[in-house]
Order: structure tokens, then sequence, then C-alpha cells
């Protein structure tokens, strides 16, 4: 008697950084999965039943598993603002690995720009398509003309939006980053998470990429920091990311739950450790 067929998965072939867009996706399907998930994305647990990667080994980082959730519902909410106020803008999403933003939030009016590496668009044109208001973009943040060639969409109110993109660069790509868009796109928002030197020294523990090659590289001592890489770039929101993780304390591991409060009092500095941003580029619209 014959074995039943398995069933076709989507292999992979993505670089160390590329590789760690699995454990945002992998949060994401464990939420929707949740009767009291912060956040709903169907599309998540489509592709993690159809890519060729076993997510079990995920499975006791619970706490990044919430993490990345979190931090996706706040930059949800961000981008609704700014559809609210900008119907027919453009999102741009830098990095946006396998994300289904579009679906979560898309107006029917907005125009959507989704660029990361020329490997993870391959991958995710297996489970998105492009079309008249969404634009797939096969290129590197660290590539200058690929940055310069957003300018062809500075035509209408934009707002930017990078998670777990820019902590993989090193201090001057960084930088440039910053630079370059605001050359770009004048008057864009940009949304942003950053860390702090101290993350970096304790990122071996961190429950989700002690899985993974690539390692965090990107710091700032303060997210102001940035309003000094170019002229007119302003810091108008940020948004401590142990706030957000610990206003649902019960999700913790049970150590975290414990230790964080102590923590944090001895050390008040680590509520700001890790936070997401919202910068301007110049003058509004």
């Amino acid at each position: 008697m014959n074995a039943p067929a398995r069933p076709h998965r989507v292999p992979l072939a993505l670089g160390p950084v590329a590789r760690t867009l699995l454990v945002p996706l992998w949060a994401r399907a464990e939420e929707t999965r949740r009767a009291d998930g912060v956040l709903h994305d169907p599309k998540a647990v489509e592709i993690v039943a159809a890519i060729d990667f076993d997510f079990t080994v995920l499975r006791e980082a619970q706490a990044s598993q919430l993490g990345c959730c979190v931090r996706a519902a706040l930059v949800d909410a961000w981008v609704r603002e700014f559809l609210a106020q900008h119907p027919s803008g453009t999102v741009i999403e830098l990095g946006v690995g396998l994300n289904s933003r579009h679906e979560r939030l898309d107006n029917g009016r907005a125009h959507w720009v989704e660029l990361d590496l020329p490997e993870v668009i391959a991958l995710r044109e297996h489970f998105f398509a492009p079309g008249a208001r969404r634009t797939l973009v096969a290129g590197s943040i660290t590539d200058a003309a690929t940055l310069d060639a957003l300018h062809t969409h500075s035509d209408r109110p934009c707002l930017v939006v990078s998670e777990g993109v820019l902590v993989y660069l090193d201090e001057p790509a960084a930088r440039a980053v910053f630079a370059r868009l605001h050359a770009a796109l004048p008057g864009a928002a940009f949304v942003f998470d950053a860390m702090t030197p101290a993350v970096l020294r304790f990122q071996g523990s961190h429950d989700a990429m002690r899985h993974f090659d690539a390692r965090f590289t990107w710091s700032v001592a303060d997210p102001r920091d940035i309003e000094a890489f170019a002229p007119g770039i302003t810091l108008e929101r940020s948004q401590s990311f142990y706030d957000l993780l610990y206003a649902h304390p019960e999700r913790l591991p049970r150590w975290m739950r414990a230790a964080g409060p102590v923590v944090s009092r001895a050390w008040p500095a680590v509520r700001h450790c890790y936070t997401i941003n919202l910068a301007r580029f110049g003058a509004g619209r």
C-alpha cells in the first residue's frame, strides 16, 4: 500500500537576516488562534501551514510571540490613524517579509508599496499578488538607488513602516536609511523600532533569536538620537515595548512576570531599552 503523498510545501531559500521573518509570521499565526488575541491575521495561519519550516522550534518563545504581536498591533493602529487622515495615501513597508498588513488594514483607496530583498519577494509572490494599488519591490534598504526610487511615491502623503529591520544594520547603514528616506519622501512619517546597546549585549538569551544566525547590530542610546541623522528629522512619538508587553502579564512566562516589575523599579531605563517610534521627515503634509 502506498504511503499518502505529503502536501507540497513552499521551500525556503533565505539568507540569515531574511530568515528572521519567520518569527513574526509564526507569532501572528499563533495569536490568530487565540480567542483573546491582540490581532487577527488568518493569512499568517495560511502561510505557516504552507511553507517548509519546522515552527515547533519556536514553541517556547512565549515572550517573543506576544511581543511581535503587540508591536504589530501598535503599528497597525498608527497605520489606521494615517489612513483615516489620508485615505488615498501611500503606505511603504520596508522589509515587509511575509506581513499581511494590507489584508488587515486596506481601505480600498490606499496605495501600498512592499519592499524586501529579492529572495523574500520571490517567496512573498507565492502568497501575495501585486495590483493596481499594490506594488512589490525587490531590493535592499541599504541600496541607495532602491530608496531614492521611492521618490516616485512622494506625490501623495506617505507613511513608511519598518519593523524588526533596521536593528540588523550597522550604524552607517542605519543613518543612511534615515537620510535617504528624508530626501526621497519629504513630509513623510516613518515608523521604526530601536533598541539600546544593552539589548545588543544580552541578545544571546533571546527566546526566539537563539534559533537563528542573524544578530542585532544597530542601537541608539535614545530614539531622539535619530534627529541628528539628517536636518529636519524629528521624533514625534515613542512607545515603550516594555509597557506594551507588560500590559498582558498573564501571557508572559512566570519568571518574566516576577522579574520584570522588580528590574524596572531598580533600573527604570529598562522600560525604554526597546521602543517603537514615529519620526517625521521635514514639514508635514
